[in-house]
């Protein structure tokens, strides 16, 4: 969903490795082992779920914990990702522990970070991580995602990587082909063994939508939530970015897609150029303006779509006929438009001045363990954080394996859209307050990305 640091090549071949071996059980011996905890733990303790994404499996993880600790209580409490950082600054500034362990994104990160604790001294060695936490099962790059000035500021629960969803049927069938081709000059692009460039995405939306079989001709968000629309804007800049990299700098983790040796680039040329595809993108989508983060996978899922561009949970529930219309006739590309996408992931953090610290570190080391891991993706679908649980998500859904593939592709070329600064939100918040007027006309797009540039420019200076 959101917001994060790319996997390297080597961690990449791992999970390679691991999805084409797994019958051989790679990774099977630290897949269920328990996760010692230490018994000097009481209390209660909050944990902040994402409503609708990770609350399923933090309740499960909970309920076991409670079961071998009798003298603890978690409270799971449900909040939405649109509005969780609020919620958060709103309790941490007014020093109340409403919240012991949060769940957060990378772009979270920036704001947040003078109220997070620094888990790193704990997981190298303390009571509440032992040896059977196996920090060599972690995916090291989805860790240095919530780095920041050496600290460690959260433990992932989840990988991720913006990927193209697409329904093979439209795009092998000859009519279609046929229509395509006659309308537009070249042949209909097969996400399969091309890897569309952005324009060839514009029209091969634009030739879905409304026709040939089709309601729409692609599903992004668009909402005015946060992140949502700095997501998909991210992801079409990718590309772009990473081609343009000798007149912009290197993309360096720091500095992700959007910015080199301090320069903001949605007004340069490449960042023009990905707002325009982006608005036609959202004009032939389902839900201008308001299809959001939780909306999304369902119309593709309903089969609204030809197309989405989205996170990685819905490939673990598409297959699924008690979620999904469309089981037997999607994909996950090998390749995002452009050649490179972005990366993300998200994870648990401690509020720093949580007055119960023994129980919040024994519960982030259990729901993180070999043995926990599992439930985010048994109960919510979320892309392992662990190279064990790979393994189990292979075997559960071997109609999916060819999907899951093409993630581990699409996260090799991918790279961190977010920035750890104070000032991502800003970033975003001006992107989403000025997008409307973009989108209707009102503003070109020269002036309306001169004008996030000049508002980010004047807050910073302020």
């Amino acid at each position: 969903m959101m917001k994060r640091a790319a996997i390297s090549r080597m961690v990449v071949v791992g999970i390679v490795i691991l999805l084409v071996a797994v019958a051989g059980g790679i990774g099977a011996y630290y897949a269920f082992m328990p996760a010692k905890q230490t018994s000097a733990i009481s209390g209660t303790i909050n944990v902040v779920a994402f409503s609708g994404f990770n609350d399923a499996a933090l309740k499960k993880i909970a309920a076991d914990f409670m079961a071998q600790h009798p003298g603890v209580t978690v409270n799971v409490i449900g909040e939405p990702y649109g509005s969780s950082v609020a919620a958060y600054m709103t309790a941490f500034q007014a020093n109340q522990s409403s919240f012991d362990v949060i769940s957060v994104a990378p772009g979270f990160m920036g704001i947040l970070q003078p109220y997070l604790l620094d888990v790193g001294p704990y997981v190298s060695g303390s009571q509440y991580f032992p040896a059977s936490w196996n920090s060599s099962d972690m995916i090291q790059s989805t860790m240095n995602l919530f780095k920041a000035g050496g600290a460690q500021l959260a433990l992932p629960e989840a990988s991720d990587a913006f990927v193209m969803y697409y329904r093979p049927s439209f795009f092998n069938n000859a009519t279609n082909q046929a229509a395509f081709q006659q309308q537009y000059g070249y042949a209909l692009p097969n996400p399969a063994s091309a890897t569309l460039t952005l324009q060839q995405l514009v029209d091969v939306a634009n030739f879905f939508n409304g026709q040939h079989g089709s309601k729409y001709g692609i599903i992004v968000m668009s909402d005015s939530l946060p992140y949502d629309m700095i997501q998909t804007y991210g992801s079409l800049l990718a590309s772009l970015r990473v081609a343009n990299a000798a007149q912009y700098g290197p993309v360096t983790a720091q500095w992700g897609v959007f910015m080199s040796n301090g320069k903001l680039l949605i007004n340069s040329t490449i960042g023009q150029q990905a707002m325009s595809t982006y608005i036609e993108l959202v004009n032939a989508s389902e839900g201008p303006l308001s299809t959001a983060f939780e909306t999304a996978p369902g119309m593709f899922a309903r089969g609204d779509a030809p197309m989405m561009l989205f996170w990685t949970q819905p490939a673990f529930y598409l297959n699924n006929a008690n979620k999904s219309s469309i089981g037997g006739d999607w994909a996950v590309a090998p390749s995002y438009p452009g050649g490179y996408t972005t990366s993300s992931g998200t994870a648990l953090s401690i509020f720093k001045y949580t007055k119960n610290l023994p129980t919040a570190l024994a519960f982030l080391s259990f729901a993180t363990s070999p043995s926990e891991a599992k439930n985010f993706f048994t109960l919510d679908s979320l892309l392992p954080f662990r190279y064990s649980v790979f393994s189990l998500a292979m075997s559960s859904e071997p109609q999916s394996a060819p999907a899951f593939v093409n993630v581990s592709n699409n996260v090799q070329h991918g790279y961190p859209y977010v920035v750890y600064a104070s000032y991502f939100p800003k970033i975003s918040a001006y992107v989403t307050s000025e997008f409307p007027s973009m989108y209707s006309g009102k503003d070109s797009v020269a002036v309306g990305t001169n004008k996030i540039v000049s508002q980010f420019y004047t807050a910073i200076a302020g």
